[in-house]
C-alpha cells in the first residue's frame, strides 16, 4: 500500500508519498518528498486567524500536492494541520473548505499528539541510547520537544512559539542587531521555562533536530565543511562550535545577502534567523552535540498509516 501525507504547517506545506519496503514489517520507502513555502500563518497568526490571502495560497498549493500524490499511486491521502490551524478561530471553517473543494480530510492535531508523531518519525533514522536525548522540531507557529531513550518517551511538550510568531513580534532582523537578539532571546527563555526545568533535571547532552529549519542548518554546516550532503542523506552530526560559527555568520547578513547564500531555500530566508536563536537557547543548557534527522512529523504519520493498514491501530496508540 502506498500513502500520501500532507503536513499543513504554519510556514510550509509538505508532501510525503511512501510505502513499506517489500517484505518488511516496518520502515518506510520514500517515493516522493517535497515542501512548499505557503506561509499560512502570515498576517494572521498573532490574531489567531487564517488570513484570506494565506488561505488562497494554501488551497492553490493543496490542489497541486493532492494531484501529485494521486499521480504517484497513493491509495490514501491524508492532511494534518498544526499550530496555525489549531489556534485559528476559522481553522475548522478552512478545513471544511478544503474538504469541499478537494475532497481532502485534514485532521487538526493537538500539540502533544504532534510531538508523539514527530518522535515516531525520528526513531526510524536515529538510534537512541540509554541516556536521554532531546528532540526539537521548529515550526512556524510552535516548537515541539520530546525527551526519549531507546526504551521510552520520557516527556513531550508543544510550545506555541515558532519562527513566524517570533518574526511578527521582532521584525527588525536585517541584519540581526544585538538589541533585537537580546529581546528575542529573553522572550524565548521566558516561554521555555518548563523546558529548562526538564533539561536541568535530566541533562541530555545530545539535541536531535528534526526536519524543517534543521534541514537548512545541517545543509549550511555541510557546505561550510565542503562536504555537501546528497538528497539521500537522512541525518548528520555537528558540534555546538560549528553551529555557533554558522549563527554568527548568518546573523551578520541582511535579507538580500541571506537570499544569495547557497543552502538557504527562498521560504526560509527570514525564518532561519529566529530558528537559529531558538536552537542557540537550547544549546546553552549543556548540549554537547547536535544530530539532524531528516525524518519528522510526516514520516511518523506515514508509518502509523501503514501500520494501521497492515495490522489495525496499535494498542495504546493514537490512530491517525
Amino acid at each position: 500500500m502506498r500513502v500520501g501525507v500532507i503536513d499543513l504547517g504554519t510556514n510550509t506545506f509538505k508532501l510525503l508519498v511512501a510505502e513499506r519496503p517489500e517484505g518488511a514489517g516496518n520502515g518506510l520507502r520514500i517515493i516522493h518528498s517535497e515542501e512548499v513555502g505557503v506561509f499560512l500563518g502570515r498576517g494572521g497568526i498573532e490574531r489567531n486567524m487564517i488570513a484570506d490571502e494565506a488561505a488562497a495560497r494554501g488551497i492553490d498549493t493543496l490542489h497541486r500536492l493532492v494531484a501529485k500524490a494521486k499521480e504517484l499511486g497513493a491509495a490514501q491521502v491524508r492532511g494534518f494541520g498544526t499550530s496555525a490551524l489549531r489556534n485559528a478561530r476559522n481553522g475548522t471553517e478552512y478545513t471544511d473548505r478544503i474538504r469541499r473543494e478537494l475532497g481532502l480530510e485534514v485532521a487538526i492535531i493537538p500539540g502533544e499528539e504532534e510531538a508523539g508523531l514527530i518522535l515516531d518519525g525520528v526513531r526510524q533514522v536515529v538510534a537512541f541510547g540509554s541516556r536521554p536525548m532531546l528532540v526539537m522540531d521548529i515550526g512556524g507557529g510552535s516548537t515541539e520537544f520530546i525527551l526519549a531513550t531507546d526504551r521510552a518517551m520520557m516527556w513531550k511538550h508543544s510550545f506555541e512559539l515558532g519562527t513566524t510568531r517570533l518574526l511578527e513580534r521582532f521584525p527588525d532582523i536585517d541584519p540581526m542587531g544585538l538589541q533585537t537578539q537580546l529581546r528575542m532571546a529573553g522572550h524565548i527563555d521566558s516561554q521555555f521555562e518548563l523546558l529548562w526545568s526538564v533539561v536541568d533535571r535530566h541533562w541530555p547532552t545530545t539535541l536531535v533536530g528534526s526536519a524543517g529549519s534543521f534541514d537548512t542548518i545541517a545543509r549550511l554546516i555541510a557546505l561550510e565543511r565542503g562536504t555537501p550532503s546528497g538528497p539521500g542523506a537522512f541525518g548528520s552530526t555537528f558540534s555546538t562550535a560549528e553551529f555557533d560559527a554558522l549563527k554568527d555568520k548568518v546573523f551578520a547578513l541582511g535579507h538580500d545577502q541571506r537570499a544569495a547564500m547557497p543552502g538557504i531555500p527562498g521560504h526560509r530566508v527570514d525564518t532561519i534567523i529566529p530558528a537559529l536563536l531558538l536552537v542557540e537557547r537550547v544549546l546553552l543548557h549543556g548540549v554537547q552535540q547536535v544530530h539532524w534527522s531528516k525524518y519528522s512529523l510526516k514520516e511518523g504519520v506515514a508509518a502509523r498509516l501503514l501500520q494501521d493498514a497492515a495490522h489495525g491501530p496499535a494498542t495504546g496508540g493514537t490512530a491517525v
